[in-house]
């Protein structure tokens, strides 16, 4: 198929309940190491911290299927998504990981993008949203390789965060800009630890598993640094989350 796993040849990884792992992506987390029913065992649990923050920065009278929440929805799909797909390490369940990404980035943007515009800007950005991310989740379906799916990440990132930092310095004065900064900062800086212990997971892998095994279980599991990717990113979000939805909620 063009592309092998990373650290494949886990002495576990055939005789799992769901059968090889046919995913592309794959990480530092033994497969079926744990358990027999669960491909990753850490690495799936820590997605509830997705859905749990998904569904903390709901606002009052707010559910996941208010209109006003498709950023909440958005990232607890994402953290259903991650669980399904390593809990079994297959490769469509990779997609619905992959794709959601996507997703809740471009909930994100099309909030700040479309913040005190028009209906017809608003149908215009999210047509043209829906259009591109639509074409590049086609796309990547259909090959079976990972820099598709990071590149687009990156760049539906590095969307987000300009428009927050031009918005809350257009829509807010002293205190409450301070406040809101210090808000989007914290999440940035969560966000940048998560990437950091993502690096350190895939780069440092042979000396994490040799520390896990003289460490044990439970302790081996603070050692699973993929699941402080989701951890961390999950929180960075939730606050991206938060700021968002004040500053398309606030009028200029």
């Amino acid at each position: 198929m063009g592309v092998e796993r990373n650290f494949a040849g886990d002495p576990h990884a055939l005789h799992g309940h769901w059968g090889p792992p046919s995913s592309v992506a794959n990480f530092c987390e033994e497969d079926y190491a744990v358990t027999y029913y669960i491909g990753e065992f850490v690495n799936t649990f820590t997605n509830l911290a997705y859905v749990y923050w998904a569904i903390h920065e709901l606002g009052p009278g707010e559910s996941l299927l208010s209109t006003t929440a498709f950023p909440n929805l958005a990232l607890f799909f994402v953290g259903v998504t991650s669980f399904i797909f390593h809990l079994t390490l297959k490769y469509a369940t990779q997609l619905g990981d992959d794709l959601s990404m996507f997703w809740v980035c471009a909930a994100i943007i099309y909030e700040l993008y479309t913040v005190d515009r028009p209906t017809k800007v608003k149908v215009a950005v999210g047509s043209a949203l829906t259009a591109v991310l639509g074409t590049i989740s086609a796309i990547h379906c259909t090959l079976y390789q990972l820099w598709l799916h990071n590149w687009t990440f990156v760049i539906l990132v590095t969307a987000i965060w300009p428009r927050v930092l031009y918005l809350i310095n257009r829509k807010f004065q002293g205190a409450d800009k301070r406040y809101w900064l210090h808000k989007f900062r914290v999440g940035g800086i969560c966000f940048l630890a998560g990437f950091v212990v993502w690096l350190i997971d895939g780069a440092a892998c042979g000396w994490l598993r040799d520390t896990r095994k003289i460490l044990g279980i439970p302790w081996a599991f603070v050692l699973e640094l993929h699941g402080w990717w989701h951890i961390l990113t999950a929180v960075g979000a939730g606050y991206c989350v938060r700021v968002t939805k004040k500053l398309t909620r606030t009028s200029s």
